[in-house]
């Protein structure tokens, strides 16, 4: 009866805050995990922070970063005060980047009193979402490098032939700080051991592990594609953060909007001491969720006031069309579809269009049976087929672009690479949205295959 009486009161109209979904999931639990949306967002403070001027990057994030941090402080006050207050202790976050609390295991009463209570600050109270990992459709473990050069995706996008333009492999992607939101990385891998970035390069907002770890594989997987020695990454040189918001193969919200902040204003991996001005230059993300999914979009928005550019695997649902995953599918971020060493679409890379009919994926690039670092143990290399693998080949591009170019922006890192692709692939007679894989862009291969070399190049003849 208890249950019943609390259960009502969330259906009061003083309540038409609360979601559905999290409506439900009380209905069914009595319990869960929430998330407060304030109705006082953060664009007036974004809005406020580019009419000014600053010295450089770091200032301008720092500033940002400071007056987030105070406009959370003063409009989640009351409700933080409140949550004080209560004799059952909870869990509780408060994230500045979106201006959201997180609350952990909330009954359906407590929900109901914040809703009646705060109904003039909040906008929404919903349940946590989770994410999953764009998990490979096949792994080869124990597989040697010993007999190849490079591994076949860096071969195919001309990517030795990119270092040549830039002087050599010693410059390839030099000054650049890639990040991974996945899960973890083993930093002692031989691959990967000589280019982490160091302090301000690791955050466990699960566990709270002290330095980098992996003990899934996906993240040591997708990282050493990116940046990996030994002949497996695209820009050896650049150096690697990482956020485990991918503790296992399920990313929760919680989880995910941490490495959000992280990335855009890097701590050390107890959380203390943020710096803005170490904030890596990419993000690349191979996890998703869902179809036309806005719940990331704040935090996509906020890496791009930080200038940092955001890379997104588009999924492995296909061969259908009308798969393409969030957030991958966001107008404003790259979504990266997968092929063969033949230069087919992967029978599994999900196709466009998006809910809203755009375009997607963007781009593509290697993706089956690529070859890159496991975690088992230092010297381990293990076969993965996603688009996960796909993702890497493009984030390692765009890092040997911005070996010349700190500063570039998202929409020329973009025109770059979708103008330079590889058109001559083998092709399936697949359409989509009436729009057959021979015509470019088309929502299978999106404007085409990635090529490091031609995408250099163009950015040499601009310089």
């Amino acid at each position: 009866m208890q249950f019943a009486v609390a259960y009502a009161a969330i259906l009061t109209p003083s309540a038409g805050i609360i979601t559905t979904h999290l409506e439900e999931a009380l209905h069914r639990n009595n319990a869960a995990n929430i998330f407060i949306t304030l109705k006082e967002d953060t664009s007036q403070v974004l809005a406020n922070i580019r009419a000014k001027r600053f010295a450089d990057r770091g200032a301008k994030l720092n500033a940002i970063h400071a007056a987030l941090v105070n406009h959370a402080e003063r409009t989640q006050e009351p409700i933080i005060s409140f949550l004080s207050t209560q004799p059952q202790q909870f869990q509780v976050k408060s994230f500045w980047i979106t201006n959201q609390i997180y609350i952990r295991n909330v009954d359906s009463a407590l929900v109901s009193a914040l809703a009646d209570k705060f109904s003039h600050l909040i906008s929404s109270i919903d349940e946590e979402f989770f994410a999953h990992l764009i998990e490979p459709v096949s792994v080869k473990t124990n597989v040697s490098i010993k007999a190849i050069n490079h591994q076949w995706g860096v071969l195919k996008i001309q990517a030795p032939e990119a270092w040549e333009e830039l002087g050599g492999v010693l410059n390839a992607g030099e000054g650049v700080i890639i990040a991974t939101i996945d899960t973890g990385v083993r930093v002692t891998h031989e691959a990967l051991r000589d280019n982490f970035v160091g302090d301000y390069g690791w955050f466990d907002p699960s566990t709270g592990t002290p330095g980098p770890t992996d003990t899934h594989g996906h993240g040591t997987h997708t990282t050493g594609t990116i940046v990996g020695s030994k002949g497996i990454g695209v820009a050896p040189k650049a150096k690697w953060a990482a956020c485990r918001g991918c503790a296992e193969a399920f990313c929760s919200q919680h989880d995910l909007t941490d490495c959000g902040q992280f990335v855009f204003c890097p701590t050390l991996p107890d959380g203390s001491n943020p710096d803005c001005s170490k904030a890596p230059h990419i993000v690349s993300n191979s996890w998703g969720g869902g179809r036309g999914a806005t719940w990331y979009n704040g935090i996509i928005e906020i890496w791009h006031d930080a200038e940092i550019i955001p890379i997104y695997s588009i999924g492995n649902l296909g061969p259908a069309c009308d798969t393409a995953s969030s957030p991958g599918d966001h107008k404003d971020v790259i979504g990266v579809g997968s092929t063969t060493d033949g230069d087919e679409i992967s029978y599994f890379s999900s196709n466009g269009p998006t809910v809203d009919k755009r375009m997607k994926p963007d781009i593509s690039g290697p993706g089956t049976e690529v070859v890159s670092a496991f975690y088992t143990s230092d010297t381990a290399y293990a076969s993965y087929s996603g688009t996960s693998m796909a993702c890497p080949h493009v984030s390692g591009t765009v890092a040997l672009l911005m070996t010349r170019d700190k500063g570039l922006t998202y929409e020329d890192a973009k025109n770059l690479l979708l103008e330079n692709t590889d058109k001559e692939l083998t092709f399936s007679g697949r359409t989509c949205e009436g729009i057959g894989d021979r015509d470019f862009p088309n929502h299978q291969f999106g404007w085409g295959r990635v090529n490091a070399l031609k995408t250099v190049r163009a950015q040499t003849r601009r310089l």
